[in-house]
């Protein structure tokens, strides 16, 4: 029985696992540090034998040098794939900061554990609720559909196609700080207006120690509004993730 593989197939699954570990290391939700490296590695490997039959009949003459480049690009365009998602999703994380600083949560930032750092608790909380509407959703499944499709516009062996690529990621940024502020700006307006007013409180009454009831009432005011704009997260993260999918079928090499 012979259980010879043939080289190009062998060929497509190097390079296609290449560019599925370069996006599973920067898109979200795979990008989590929850999921174990092995689980990561064997996801991008999935990946990559699903898309093999789709890869293999666009490769040429299969040589060592040829395969190292290649490898090396199909890496750099995965990770461009995957950052490009990445910023769009962050927007909604910054939503959360916006609403921190303006809250007075940021005067006191919990460890995150997971990522290493010190971050703001209504920016977590907005992540994660993300990355579970993210999975509730099958977001996930859209933006695996993405990457699959990115293989039209940029198939393997083509060049980085960079000055859409730079394009794509100062449009990605855009958009992030633009959702952030459309998500958080109806909270943000609602406690400086708190502040205008606790700041013609002090001055018409001085005596009053606006300090010691300032702080609760900006937290409870922040609180209640955090629970009416909750409702505004699921078409805002739809919306991202459709214009992240777009991107990614958008690049096109030369």
């Amino acid at each position: 029985m012979d259980l010879s593989v043939p080289t190009v197939t062998l060929a497509a699954l190097l390079l296609g696992t290449a560019r599925a570990t370069g996006f599973v290391l920067l898109a979200p939700p795979f990008n989590s540090k929850t999921i174990p490296a092995p689980v990561k590695g064997a996801f991008a490997l999935a990946l990559s034998l699903l898309l093999s039959t789709q890869i293999a009949p666009t490769l040429p003459e299969i040589t060592g040098g040829y395969l190292a480049v290649t490898a090396i690009t199909e890496v750099v365009i995965g990770a461009a794939l995957g950052f490009v998602v990445q910023v769009l999703f962050t927007a909604v994380q910054m939503a959360g900061d916006l609403i921190d600083i303006t809250g007075g949560f940021s005067l006191q930032p919990a460890y995150d554990p997971l990522a290493m750092t010190q971050n703001s608790s209504v920016g977590r909380l907005h992540y994660l609720l993300a990355m579970t509407l993210l999975f509730t959703s099958g977001g996930h499944l859209l933006i695996v559909k993405g990457f699959a499709t990115s293989y039209t516009g940029l198939p393997v062996g083509g060049n980085v196609p960079t000055d859409q690529l730079a394009a794509v990621i100062m449009t990605a940024f855009s958009m992030m700080f633009l959702a952030a502020l459309q998500i958080a700006g109806p909270m943000v307006a609602v406690l400086l207006l708190s502040d205008v007013a606790l700041a013609l409180l002090s001055r018409a009454a001085p005596a009053l120690n606006i300090f010691s009831f300032g702080f609760p009432v900006k937290i409870l005011l922040t609180l209640t509004m955090l629970g009416l704009t909750f409702p505004l997260l699921p078409p805002a993260l739809d919306a991202l993730m459709e214009h992240a999918v777009r991107a990614m079928v958008s690049l096109r090499s030369g």
